[in-house]
């Protein structure tokens, strides 16, 4: 064929197509630019500048100097326009043909209450008052009014979250900082997913939390999810999730800094800096705390071997992001954070202590494309190095012999992938994860203060998921949430290798690979009653897998030894719940209560094998069944402008109801769960630059161990605060433990016991985008 009469009938092609697409786009243009405008402005009829303006959260704009917004609805119908701005109540309203023809005028409200703030750990964003689920959120203005240091005495101000021991990250080994909801706790093990920024921040290996890897000066909002969330964020969420998000400078630069010094030599540093021009956004964290700590035997028992529990850490975050646009793909965002992490402990004796190095890489990626949705992805590499050392105490405490030093290196790594879009009513969103941990526990044995035996036992888990989820907005009542998640994991590789120095015996033990398989479905529903009442019910299941830190470590505390099992078997949730939210007052009160039941199939307890005079042993082992019933309540009063109240309460009866292997203990209490526990906060402000709180914590009895014979003691906690401000200086002090309780946070079987009243004095400055 003559090239050229090729080239010229490929060009009348391509002619005749591009002449139809250009008549079509004439012709169609007027359907597809139907624009929505409107001004915002507050209930004095001042103009609001820079609220997020969105139509069912895809297409989104700011307002405006003068309050004015401008947005195209791209031929979509039945519209949710959204107008979000800060101090304010969320506007919320289903557009109608007329809203298209006339200058819409926005009146926001201004905020009451936390029920009217937006919040995202359902992978939806919805009002805290529309969300189908038992969900309490912490604000930057409840952490700083706190007295307390660190971030999980905050979320000890919600009845139901514990750790598995009763004292601070402060002071407390790491391995004992996993964090549970509602009783759930069995072991040292965490059941609840904790979040930074969507990246898990659980301990790959062990599951546990490094509170104090959490940048608290760069924090906006922490948002807790109580009940299975597994559909949602698969292992680790068998009792709830913790969601903390961090700030994001957008036009104005952000610069905070904290700093404060108290009792028991206790030092901390806490600054934060985010600045961003032309689509470049910089942002950079570091944490430092050292503190001497106290001595957590009781005065009656200690020894010569007892010394204090002590810690000290440094924490660096830096994070570079580029936003732009194109013609198809809106509000990119692609960011690179780097973090390193040290921490160095004494847990109380003069040969115990344990070091943590951690290095982590996360990219991501958040982009939306248009008529097909909003993308999310990340990438993430760790590796970590734990070593601890373990000792045997004397029976009167004034000899210490060194049993053990463990190195446990682990790294871990994965992606996911998260997709959400509108459709109507419907807010849909779907997600695929991948991850990789692999880990050993080296360990070296001594026996008479000489080197016995060598260990090594490891291995790797792989896990894949699936997950998607419809949120439905029925009508102006009533909004339900479909959801289910699917996960395959494998564990491969495991070995476990012994040597034993006087024989120089060497005994390999390959274990079999083996997988399993979870489906996690979750169905709510919220229906409001009346301008004043809601009610709200779910059924979801959850799941939590052994975590390599289960399979093959063992571990000592004092004179309690707890073994490894590399035959435990997931662990399996059904939690049933239904509550009642309540609004009224001129919506200065607001309460939220709900009952719930959570059974939960072979849970991994901790059961007591022997007992010797020197020497308590146990192994994690999947009990038959447990269940965890009981009451939640939140409350929020805004007596006066200037006065609120914060009450949280939690009754929980969490047993064994089934253990064919160990008939004994069925109808016991599980450990560390404690019947009753209330918190409160007041907040007053005399004046606006001065500000005071007070707070307590009072918890029931709970037992240390499975039989029920180690009984620690009820407790109650209060703490103040205040604080006075000279414009961006905040000078404040603070009191945990007012009344120096010197309650039970452990058996083992010397009774340990919780910090001595702890003052610190300190300041901050704030450079906010507010």
């Amino acid at each position: 064929m003559n090239i050229e009469k090729y080239k010229f009938q490929i060009f009348s092609k391509s002619a005749f197509i591009g002449f139809h697409l250009l008549l079509i786009f004439l012709f169609a243009a007027p359907i597809f630019a139907q624009n929505i405008t409107g001004i915002v402005t507050d209930a004095n009829n001042a103009t609001i500048q820079n609220a997020t303006v969105s139509l069912s959260d895809r297409n989104k704009t700011t307002t405006d100097a003068d309050g004015k917004f401008l947005l195209n609805a791209n031929g979509e119908t039945n519209l949710i326009l959204k107008v979000e701005a800060r101090n304010f109540a969320v506007f919320e309203k289903r557009l109608s043909e007329n809203d298209f023809q006339n200058e819409l005028k926005i009146v926001l409200s201004p905020v009451d209450l936390r029920e009217d703030v937006t919040v995202s750990i359902t992978n939806t964003e919805t009002r805290l008052s529309e969300t189908p689920a038992s969900v309490v959120v912490l604000s930057r203005e409840s952490l700083e009014t706190s007295a307390a240091q660190t971030i999980d005495d905050n979320l000890r101000q919600i009845a139901g979250f514990n750790l598995f021991r009763r004292s601070s990250s402060k002071t407390t080994n790491p391995t004992a900082q996993g964090a549970n909801f509602r009783g759930l706790a069995g072991s040292g093990a965490s059941r609840s997913s904790v979040l930074l920024d969507g990246v898990s921040v659980n301990d790959a290996f062990g599951g546990w939390t490094y509170w104090t890897r959490i940048p608290r000066s760069s924090l906006a909002q922490i948002e807790v999810l109580r009940g299975g969330a597994s559909s949602l964020y698969g292992d680790s969420a068998l009792s709830g999730a913790v969601n903390l998000q961090t700030e994001i400078s957008r036009e104005k630069p952000i610069f905070r800094l904290e700093t404060s010094a108290g009792t028991q030599k206790t030092f901390d540093f806490s600054t934060f800096g985010a600045f961003g021009r032309k689509g470049w956004n910089i942002s950079a964290s570091f944490d430092a705390f050292r503190t001497r700590g106290y001595i957590p035997i009781a005065e009656n028992e200690r020894g010569a071997a007892d010394s204090n529990a002590n810690s000290r850490y440094e924490n660096g975050f830096l994070t570079i992001e580029k936003g732009f646009s194109t013609r198809k793909i809106e509000d990119v965002r692609i960011f690179f954070r780097g973090n390193y992490f040290t921490e160095r402990r004494d847990n109380g004796t003069r040969l115990t202590n344990n070091q943590t190095r951690f290095r982590q890489i996360v990219s991501g990626a958040d982009f939306s494309v248009q008529n097909v949705g909003t993308f999310q992805i990340r990438a993430f590499l760790e590796n970590q190095t734990y070593d601890q050392t373990f000792s045997a105490v004397s029976n009167n405490r004034n000899t210490e012999t060194l049993s053990r030093i463990q190195r446990v290196p682990s790294e871990n790594f994965g992606a996911n992938l998260n997709w959400r879009r509108a459709f109507g009513n419907h807010f849909v969103s779907a997600s695929a994860e991948f991850r990789q941990v692999r880990g050993t526990s080296d360990e070296t044995g001594f026996q008479n203060n000489r080197v016995s035996v060598l260990t090594s036992a490891g291995g790797k888990e792989k896990t894949f998921s699936f997950a998607a989820q419809d949120f439905w907005r029925v009508s102006e009542r009533l909004n339900l949430s479909f959801g289910a998640r699917f996960d395959t994991w494998e564990n491969a590789d495991a070995i476990s290798a012994t040597r034993t120095l006087a024989t120089n015996e060497l005994v390999i033990v390959n274990f079999a690979d083996r997988n399993e398989t979870a489906f996690s479905p979750r169905i709510a529903a919220i229906y409001r009653l009346n301008s004043n009442f809601s009610l709200y019910g779910s059924f979801a299941k959850s799941f939590r897998a052994p975590t390599l830190n289960e399979l093959y470590r063992a571990f000592r505390v004092g004179n309690v030894l707890t073994q490894a099992n590399e035959n435990l078997k997931s662990e399996r949730a059904d939690t049933f719940e239904t509550g009642l939210n309540f609004t009224g007052f001129a919506r200065k009160l607001n309460l939220r209560g709900n009952f719930f039941v959570t059974k939960v199939s072979r849970p991994v307890v901790s059961i007591t094998l022997t007992t010797i005079p020197n020497l308590i042993t146990r192994q994690r082992q999947n009990v038959g069944e447990t269940e965890a019933k009981g009451f939640e309540f939140d409350g929020e009063f805004a007596i006066r402008q200037n006065l609120r109240v914060f009450v949280s309460y939690l009754f929980t009866d969490s047993r064994i109801a089934e253990f064919p292997a160990n008939p004994q203990i069925i109808d016991k209490f599980l450990p560390q769960v404690a019947r009753n526990q209330l918190t409160f906060q007041t907040v007053y402000r005399p004046l606006d630059k001065l500000t005071i709180s007070f707070q307590g914590k009072l918890s029931d009895a709970q037992f240390e161990d499975d039989l029920n014979t180690l009984r620690l003691s009820r407790y109650a906690q209060f703490d103040a605060f205040v604080s006075y401000k000279f414009r961006k200086i905040e000078i404040f002090s603070a009191i945990e433990n007012i009344f120096d309780s010197r309650y039970d946070i452990g058996l083992t079987p010397n009774r340990t016991i919780a910090a001595p009243r702890f003052v610190r004095v300190g300041l901050r400055f704030d450079l906010g985008n507010k």
